[in-house]
């Protein structure tokens, strides 16, 4: 740390707390860089590089493998199969016309609700010159 030379050793001042920190950042920079640009840095991106390319090519050729495999394509036809037998079941039809009806119902009691919503906005809050709804307020407490 540098300290003003006609000053005591007292630690840092506000001026020279600054000018410390701006050469810790500088120093921590340098080091960083250093040791990106070093060569061990440089073998690293290539050994991980290379890692990943291989990576991908395995990846590329199990892909490969499966989309050619006859069991896979069987497995795939026979699921094809069974998704279009259920959707001619008459279950699946029954099923769906269930959902239908209810959510046609829902539907109703929406647009119900919402011509509810609808008239209370058309029809505002009684004003100070409508008389209450309600009648008069009996006090509880007489006392007071």
């Amino acid at each position: 740390m540098t300290t003003p030379d006609n000053q005591p050793n007292q630690g840092p001042q506000q001026g020279d707390l600054g000018t410390e920190l701006r050469e810790l950042g500088q120093q921590i920079e340098q080091a960083i860089r250093s040791a990106l640009a070093s060569d061990r840095a440089k073998q690293l991106q290539a050994d991980v590089s290379s890692g990943m390319k291989e990576i991908g090519t395995q990846v590329q050729q199990a892909v490969k493998a499966i989309q050619e495999d006859p069991r896979v394509q069987e497995l795939a036809d026979k699921g094809q199969q069974t998704v279009a037998k259920a959707r001619e079941s008459k279950a699946a039809q029954d099923l769906q016309e269930s959902l239908a009806r209810g959510i046609a119902q829902l539907n109703e009691q929406l647009a119900g609700f919402v011509a509810r919503l609808r008239a209370e906005d058309n029809n505002p809050a009684p004003t100070g010159d409508t008389p209450p709804t309600t009648g008069e307020t009996t006090r509880l407490d007489v006392d007071k």
